[in-house]
């Protein structure tokens, strides 16, 4: 009888470690790690948790992504973006395991005219690009099967991200500014869990190695994300004040300790060719997310406050 997979999620109880449990658990037996059970700052905690664990897969979603707290504090960056990681994949290949590791499109300096593929020279252009590009490096360099997952521009159940922050923003203001020239893809939570299922092989089909980018398909800009965000919930009843978001630029927001990539857009060609599937376009994903019980609850209970 074939055994049942055994995959431990450290991260489980983020935005997308909370989608891939949901999405692995009919074909797993999911082992959920998140603090104080371990601290990626710390080998000890690592070594104290995984060491006498028996798995096949290791996925580490979890890392220290608060892009402006990276460069205040850079040794804490590296510590959990790229040594833990590192130490996690040197775990993973003595248990003759699987990892996969998330990291992100801030990688890259957003040069690029076009979307950014898997072999693109990386530039991070601030601590936790650099901290995440090391991190990758060090998981390949443990074992050339392991797998890096670069995603951008995170957002889905579980967790607020951007569109309820904008929308809650355009349901109390009549005026709204975001950034026109800062461009990437965005990335549903649940639909980047369902992409990974085929790359880990456990529907019999190959195992995926070395660096793929994943997102939902199609790239747009900050003011427009912003838009859509703001259209679908008011179509969908929430009560939005703003009826346009103005295009600024990245500079316009002096709040930004860290430079951000003008361009980070990921192009999808490698998995939709190792998978057959290719992720839908981000318009559609985000429909279903605003029109989601889960999303419009605060906006429903008001109106019947």
């Amino acid at each position: 009888m074939k055994r049942t997979p055994r995959i431990v999620i450290v991260g489980v109880a983020g935005r997308l470690g909370q989608a891939l449990r949901q999405q692995l658990s009919n074909d797993a037996e999911v082992i959920g790690l998140a603090r104080p059970g371990i601290d990626l700052a710390s080998p000890a905690s690592i070594h104290a948790a995984l060491d006498s664990l028996d798995f096949d897969h290791l996925i580490l979603p979890a890392a220290m992504t608060a892009v402006d707290a990276c460069e205040s504090d850079p040794a804490q960056a590296f510590a959990i973006n790229a040594e833990a990681p590192g130490l996690i994949a040197e775990i993973c290949a003595s248990k003759g395991a699987h990892l996969t590791h998330f990291s992100t499109d801030f990688v890259f300096d957003g040069e690029k005219s076009g979307s950014y593929q898997e072999n693109d020279p990386s530039h991070p252009l601030g601590v936790y690009g650099a901290s995440k590009r090391m991190g990758e490096e060090r998981v390949l360099a443990a074992s050339a099967d392991h797998l890096v997952v670069r995603i951008s521009w995170l957002y889905g159940p579980g967790k607020a991200a951007f569109p309820e922050w904008i929308v809650e923003k355009a349901c109390k203001e009549s005026t709204l500014a975001l950034p026109g020239d800062k461009i990437g893809c965005p990335a549903l939570s649940t639909d980047v869990a369902a992409m990974l299922l085929p790359l880990l092989g456990l529907a019999g089909g190959p195992r995926a190695g070395g660096i793929f980018h994943l997102c939902n398909s199609g790239p747009t800009t900050w003011r427009d994300w912003g838009q859509a965000c703001i259209d679908l919930a008011r179509e969908a009843g929430a009560p939005i004040r703003a009826e346009k978001i103005t295009a600024n630029t990245l500079a316009d927001i002096p709040a930004f300790v860290a430079k951000r990539p003008p361009n980070s857009a990921l192009d999808v060609s490698k998995y939709h060719s190792f998978t057959g599937v290719l992720p839908r376009a981000w318009q559609e994903a985000l429909r279903s997310h605003i029109v989601s019980d889960a999303f419009l609850f605060p906006y429903r209970a008001a109106a019947h406050g």
